[in-house]
């Protein structure tokens, strides 16, 4: 099963975060144990910098991408044309990197990773 995790789900898995919920939590362990795999938007990324640059949580990207290289149960969803096209359809949500992680969502149409209540209000396929 593929998975897409928006930012918060996924450094709250990689820091090993009490907020990621016992449902989220169980989708990465099945992606660690080779029984699915989660899409990271490349927004996710960009985002990841940030949220290190500003000490907002303890990621640091090098490590975060060693992880994802060492096994097939990330792919990092990169942005193109058809991402940027989806992103300009979706008009409900003020946020351009959640749009993008829902275009990434929908053009996969699969389950996307998210706590975010303004995400699960626009994208109903949202685990948490």
């Amino acid at each position: 099963m593929y998975y897409v995790a928006d930012t918060h789900a996924f450094v709250w898995y990689l820091t090993d975060s009490s907020q990621l919920s016992r449902k989220a939590r169980d989708v990465f362990d099945s992606a660690e144990k080779g029984e699915a795999i989660i899409i990271i938007p490349a927004t996710v990324l960009l985002e990841c910098i940030d949220i290190a640059d500003k000490k907002k949580a303890p990621v640091r990207l090098e490590e975060l991408l060693l992880k994802i290289s060492q096994g097939n149960n990330f792919l990092v969803s990169e942005i193109t044309l058809s991402i940027i096209l989806e992103t300009n359809r979706i008009k409900g949500l003020k946020d351009l990197h959640d749009r993008v992680i829902v275009a990434t969502a929908n053009l996969f149409d699969v389950p996307l990773i998210s706590k975010d209540v303004i995400i699960k209000n626009f994208y109903k396929n949202t685990i948490w």
